[in-house]
C-alpha cells in the first residue's frame, strides 16, 4: 500500500519538506494534465509523515481514499510511469502559499 494525494492538493508543498525518501513530486506549474503533488507509489515507505502536515487533508492510504477521489489513485501511478515524474525543481517556485 502506498499514500495517495488527491484532487484536494492546493500545492503548498509541506509534504515535500518532510518526506525522508523524498518521493513526492510537485508537477510543473502550468500543467493542467498534472495539477498537484504526486507520491511514488514505488519509492514511499508508508511512514505517513506527509499526512498530517497537509493543510488541505488532501493525502490518504490508498486503502482509504473516499470514493469521489478514487480516479486520484490511477493518476498518482500514471505520473510515474507515463507522466513527469521526478524532475529538477525549486520547491519555492512551485509551492503555492
Amino acid at each position: 500500500m502506498t499514500h495517495v494525494i488527491t484532487a484536494l492538493c492546493t500545492r503548498k508543498g509541506d509534504c515535500v519538506e518532510v518526506c525522508p525518501v523524498e518521493c513526492i513530486v510537485p508537477a510543473p506549474t502550468g500543467n493542467a494534465d498534472w495539477p498537484f503533488y504526486y507520491i511514488d507509489p514505488d519509492t514511499c515507505i508508508d511512514c505517513g509523515a506527509c499526512i498530517p502536515v497537509c493543510p488541505p487533508e488532501a493525502i490518504f492510504t490508498e486503502d482509504d481514499v473516499p470514493a469521489q477521489y478514487q480516479d486520484d489513485i490511477a493518476k498518482n501511478k500514471e505520473y510515474f510511469t507515463s507522466g513527469p515524474g521526478y524532475w529538477k525543481y525549486d520547491l519555492e517556485k512551485e509551492r503555492v502559499r
